[in-house]
């Protein structure tokens, strides 16, 4: 049998996957396969993309000459899959894939490409926008939460600006806004913070109210820069120092570049400090004044400077904090006051309890927290040790109380809620923890004498203790004053301050070894409940 090839063709013409038609000169279609669509008219573009149907298509057309008339062949391959992978590899590429915003890379490309459209020098402005202490949002109220606030800041920061401007999410707790058409520089700052306060309105997120804070940091284009990263590091330099004067918008300029080297000079020599550990601790008491003994001491850490000078932190633990370094400032801390622990039994001549600082976000740390309890449960001194952790870890979250709070009990420490009353206090979170000691902040002691409304409040919490069986614990007493009030006017029986005792550095700093002799200095200074006598 002779194979008809003609036959041949229009049935592979018709069985055909892909969309064949064949249209004249005119584009007029003469012939279509089962597989056609209507793809509309067609170009002189050999090769179009068209959605056809809700299905991307891939349109593909080439003349041929037929019997002395010109014709096209049309070919519509569905392109559909192949579209939607493109399309999300360019989302994973371009934009953040919680907020729906552009990225970095995108938000970098934007800018670089400004630069080169404006050779004139024409200004424009990025704007770095930075959410105050997100990482410390994560650990109290979770991820998936903090992600929809993260999401909903975005919105309104796109809501407050222009309709030309690109805002993108470049890091976490960090936004970046492109601005084509700034001004005037004194009124652009003006609007950031408008921008700034409406982003930062509470949120209710699954039935819990969040608070956030927030600054802002703006650089001008052009000022020295010849990228994108450039005009970033300079904008979120200048958001740092309007944190740092807690204020919502700080414009670059040459003083912020200055100020900004400064701060990576500390932040190297922390870093050396670290790692060459040129950290120590001092002890400062606190004195149960109606007995006239130390009650306690408190660690507080100290830091070595490269000519040998023991000073106190200053600036540095805010900085560690940024750069997340106080896990290993802590684990230094730590290991220095287990090593010191002989010197402070010889100079007090018994064993006090000791005042142990954590911070809120390692508290809410499930992992750090088990690590520091284990070594801790393996000195085998953790019944000496109350953890002073602030009170901002007890209120957004019961991840505290639910997972880290049973592991503090079970090594057998003590569990102070330090700095109460500055803010975050929360009663039924008071209740939940079952705290051994609050420890009223100083700014409720300052001047108390002097301000009733301050003598008001530390007895209501003097009160709350009692109702608790919580022992109260006061900070920062400075004056006779405030001491001669504690004693008269209040039942509280432990207070810590310059008023009863510096902090002593017992180990690790020239004369230290002079234990006995700081120790007998120290008792002469304590000042007796009856003479009300200071340092």
């Amino acid at each position: 049998m002779t194979l008809d090839l003609a036959a041949l063709k229009a049935a592979a013409f018709d069985a055909a996957g892909a969309g064949l038609e064949i249209r004249d000169a005119a584009g007029a279609r003469l012939v279509a396969n089962a597989a056609a669509s209507d793809t509309g008219a067609i170009g002189p573009e050999p090769r179009a993309e068209r959605l056809i149907g809700g299905r991307a298509k891939l349109i593909e057309a080439r003349g041929f000459a037929f019997a002395g008339g010109d014709y096209r062949v049309v070919a519509a391959i569905d392109n559909d899959a192949q579209r939607r992978l493109q399309d999300d590899l360019f989302a994973r590429a371009y934009f953040d894939a919680s907020t729906g915003l552009p990225n970095r890379a995108l938000f970098d490309r934007a800018v670089d490409e400004m630069i080169a459209s404006r050779p004139g020098g024409e200004p424009f402005a990025a704007v770095v926008v930075e959410i105050d202490k997100f990482s410390d949002i994560v650990s109290f109220h979770g991820g998936a939460p903090s992600e929809e606030l993260a999401s909903r800041f975005g919105e309104r920061l796109a809501r407050s600006v222009g309709p030309n401007d690109l805002v993108a999410r470049t890091n976490p707790d960090e936004f970046c806004v492109l601005v084509g058409e700034p001004g005037a520089p004194g009124l652009f700052a003006g609007v950031c913070e408008t921008w700034v306060k409406r982003a930062c309105e509470p949120y209710l997120v699954d039935g819990i109210e969040i608070f956030v804070s927030a600054c802002a940091g703006a650089c001008f284009w052009p000022t020295g820069e010849s990228n994108a990263e450039e005009l970033r590091r300079k904008a979120r330099a200048a958001a740092r120092e309007a944190r740092l004067a807690s204020g919502y918008v700080r414009l670059f300029e040459a003083g912020v570049e200055r100020r900004e080297r400064a701060r990576a000079k500390e932040e190297n020599a922390l870093r050396q400090a670290i790692r060459d550990r040129r950290i120590g601790c001092a002890f400062q008491p606190k004195m149960d004044f109606r007995a006239d003994t130390v009650d306690s001491l408190e660690v507080l850490m100290r830091w070595r400077d490269e000519d040998g000078a023991w000073s106190p932190p200053g600036n540095l633990l805010n900085l560690a904090h940024e750069i997340g370094l106080t896990n290993e400032i802590t684990d230094i801390v730590f290991e220095e006051t287990i090593a010191s622990l002989d010197a402070v039994n010889e100079a007090f001549g018994r064993a006090p309890r000791i005042g142990f600082n954590i911070a809120a976000r390692q508290a809410c740390d499930t992992r750090f927290m088990r690590g520091f309890l284990e070594r801790l449960a393996a000195s085998g001194h953790a019944s000496r040790f109350v953890l002073e952790i602030t009170e901002e870890a007890f209120v957004p979250s019961a991840r505290f109380q639910d997972r880290i709070l049973p592991m503090i009990r079970e090594a057998g420490a003590r569990i102070s809620i330090d700095d109460f009353g500055s803010g975050y206090s929360s009663l039924a979170a008071v209740a939940d923890i079952t705290a051994d000691e609050l420890k009223v902040d100083r700014s409720l002691v300052t001047d108390i004498d002097k301000r009733p409304r301050s003598q008001s409040m530390l007895k209501a919490i003097e009160s709350i203790g009692e109702a608790l069986a919580t022992e109260v614990v006061v900070e920062g007493v400075e004056t006779e004053a405030e001491f001669h009030y504690l004693r008269d006017f209040t039942r509280i029986r432990v207070a810590q301050g310059y008023y009863f005792g510096r902090p002593l550095m017992l180990t690790g700093s020239p004369g230290a070894d002079a234990t006995a002799l700081r120790s007998r200095e120290f008792r002469q200074s304590i000042p007796r409940a009856s003479d009300g006598r200071r340092n």
